[in-house]
């Protein structure tokens, strides 16, 4: 693949990324009635694509340029307490942004799992029922379960 063909790609991902962003900046200026929801759905799309985005060698090489650029910055300032403050505010909020993003990610992997794990639940005959919102259980609750399992596998061996 040609370099032309990576900046291509680089840049189509960016500007659905910007609309993306634009859109929601657009919603935010919407009246009060169904703002909510469509901010809601902007900003769904819009961490779903920024994550993807993130995961992908594309997001590792923005990273590395942004270092890079981080680092010429301070050759060109002397590394002096200004450009360390602005590398810590940088670093700060690239990362309490991250947190949230990947926070999101995983409520909806596990959100995701637990469907299909109950989906198989559901279909299976000799499976307990029960045991398909087990999610909504409290942590004690969860450990009542996991015992009345541990004694059922001990009685099986």
């Amino acid at each position: 693949m040609m370099k032309s063909d990576q900046l291509e790609i680089l840049i189509s991902r960016f500007s659905k990324w910007a609309d993306s962003a634009s859109r929601f900046v657009a919603v935010l200026l919407l009246s009060d009635s169904d703002k909510k929801e469509i901010i809601s759905d902007r900003l769904e799309i819009f961490t779903h694509r920024f994550a993807k985005w993130t995961g992908r060698a594309s997001g590792f090489v923005a990273a590395l340029l942004s270092i890079f650029v981080w680092f010429v910055v301070g050759l060109v300032y002397e590394f002096s307490q200004g450009w360390e403050r602005g590398l810590t505010i940088y670093i700060g909020v690239i990362t309490f942004l991250m947190v949230f993003l990947i926070q999101r990610g995983q409520n909806k992997e596990i959100s995701i799992l637990q469907v299909k794990l109950n989906e198989l639940i559901a279909v299976t005959k000799h499976a307990d029922n029960r045991l398909i919102n087990v999610e909504d259980l409290t942590e004690k609750e969860i450990s009542v379960v996991q015992e009345i399992h541990h004694k059922i596998g001990e009685e099986d061996i």
